[in-house]
């Protein structure tokens, strides 16, 4: 039996089919400005004297830097999760490999809260507010049930992940069109929700005062009450929250062997970058000027139960911009509208995510680490779809620990995988650049990872030091972050394992298989 050689790599069997259009729509599914939205409008009470639109404003030139990184990569890279050719030919492959498998089982883990974050956040709220504005009781009591129903969130949860994961192993083109056609009504329905609140404010005032008279005024005693660090500082404090949004311009990496060569990276990075940057302003400037943002503050440290003597009432639903605005609506075609439009502004990320975590572990198993069964890739639909059933069982999996609080820690497992993904993902990604840049003796390649490794480090400090209001829960903050950097040192154990086996087994140092960029 003839024995392998050292390059046994032949083609992905992926395919060159994402245009410059449909690499923009997926990848601003992937940045998903609209729940960074809902987070920053949901979280400003913490800082009440800073100004938002000043913090997206300056979080949008800072994180700039990172976008011109990220595009440079892309176009130098066309190839399969070329971040990860990134990191592996230029710092190490050891450290290349476990920040990938790292980030994968990250991911998953996102995309299973925030399926659930989907259902909780955005569509029950929307539902409740339909119920009550339509006097549905049965609508109010299925919303209810959305946000509080372990079963209920997990079924719909599940099946809904599994039709996008089906879909995929369908068809790659199918994949790809269902992303950009879930991004794409992502997009309309917001526009459409930032207008009509704006058109509708004080319709949306007057609904609110009808179903809870004074729930307003005490929102604003409440806003006066909140701590403050002044209004310098409260606005800097805010720039963390943007951290959820601006750097995600990177999911076009992950497909860069299936993207068509020219301009499409380029219009898809600093495309979703603008669309994002406009999006984040005018929606946040039309929600505060309309409703006030002592208004919007109170209401939120109100329903939050940070509030002495003063309960949310029954009568109105989460204070949501999109469930505010369904309330004071009367045309049952746009409630639901926005009503279904909230809910895509969360599965957008997960219609990409799930392309995103099998091109990774194709690419993992492309280059010999993982088990090759993992790089199949099917003739004819071109699809991963071993990767793809990996990513539904394991995914499952989490989702079922996450809803039921089997495993209670996992109840933070969202809101501190960002900051996992700046330590682990982004930093690494800083970090090579530097070296790259010292090495090659391109210092601007080495200034721009020096200022955005001390910006995410930044990041990082103020919201281990701040974990209340950056969404975290400080007793089991250690024990997440904990897992995932059990999990790099694993992937880092991986790697040296699988090297050993391969020099004993079939005499190839995979150490040589990363001195070559592997073929498309």
């Amino acid at each position: 039996m003839k024995r392998p050689g050292l390059f046994l790599r032949e083609s992905t069997g992926l395919v060159r089919e994402i245009g410059p259009w449909t690499a923009l729509l997926m990848n601003t599914a992937f940045i998903a400005f609209q729940s960074g939205f809902i987070l920053l409008v949901s979280s400003m009470f913490n800082f009440p004297l800073g100004n938002p639109l000043m913090a997206i404003v300056i979080s949008a030139l800072l994180f700039l830097p990172l976008t011109i990184l990220l595009n440079r990569v892309g176009i130098t890279y066309y190839r399969t999760a070329s971040d990860y050719i990134f990191i592996t030919r230029n710092l190490h492959p050891s450290v290349g490999f476990a920040t990938m498998f790292m980030f994968v089982i990250d991911q998953m883990f996102f995309n299973a809260v925030l399926i659930s974050l989907g259902l909780i956040t955005g569509l029950a709220p929307a539902m409740i507010a339909i119920g009550l504005s339509n006097n549905a009781p049965y609508l109010i009591s299925l919303g209810n049930s959305l946000m509080s129903n372990p079963l209920m969130i997990f079924i719909m949860g599940s099946m809904i992940f599994a039709i996008i994961v089906l879909i995929n192993i369908a068809s790659s083109r199918a994949g790809t069109y269902l992303a950009s056609a879930i991004s794409l009504f992502g997009i309309i329905t917001f526009a459409l929700t930032i207008i009509l609140f704006y058109v509708y404010a004080p319709q949306i005032i007057n609904a609110v005062n009808t179903a809870a008279p004074n729930i307003l005024s005490q929102a604003v005693s409440v806003s006066r009450e909140l701590p403050s660090n002044g209004v310098i500082m409260d606005t800097i404090y805010l720039i963390p929250y943007l951290a959820y949004v601006f750097p995600f311009v990177n999911f076009i990496l992950s497909v860069g062997g299936e993207v068509r060569r020219g301009n499409a990276v380029p219009i898809a990075i600093f495309g979703t970058y603008a669309i994002s940057t406009a999006f984040l302003i005018l929606s946040v400037w039309v929600t505060v000027s309309s409703l006030g943002i002592n208004k919007l503050n109170g209401l939120f440290a109100i329903y939050y139960g940070l509030a002495s003597g003063v309960s949310w009432p029954s009568s109105l639903p989460p204070p949501y911009p999109q469930a505010l605005l369904i309330m004071a609506l009367r045309n049952p075609v746009l409630q639901w509208l926005i009503a279904i439009g909230s809910f895509t502004w969360y599965v957008n990320v997960v219609s990409v995510l799930v392309i995103q975590i099998a091109r990774y572990i194709l690419a993992l198993s492309f280059d010999r680490v993982l088990p090759s069964v993992l790089a199949y890739v099917s003739p004819r639909t071109h699809t991963p779809i071993i990767a793809h059933v990996t990513d539904l069982v394991i995914t499952l999996v989490i989702m079922y620990l996450y809803n039921f609080s089997i495993v209670p820690l996992l109840s933070a497992t969202m809101d501190v995988s960002t900051l996992v993904t700046i330590l682990m993902y982004f930093m690494v990604i800083t970090i090579t650049a530097i070296v790259l840049g010292i090495r090659t003796g391109t210092m601007r390649t080495a200034v721009l990872g020096i200022y955005m490794t001390a910006l995410f480090a930044w990041i990082a400090y103020e919201e281990v030091m701040n974990p209340m209001a950056y969404l975290f829960v400080p007793s089991i903050n250690t024990y997440i972050i904990g897992f995932f950097a059990a999990l790099f040192v694993i992937g880092i154990t991986i790697y040296y394992a699988v090297r050993l086996y391969r020099l004993k087994r079939e005499s190839i140092d995979i150490n040589m298989l990363f001195k070559e960029i592997p073929p498309e």
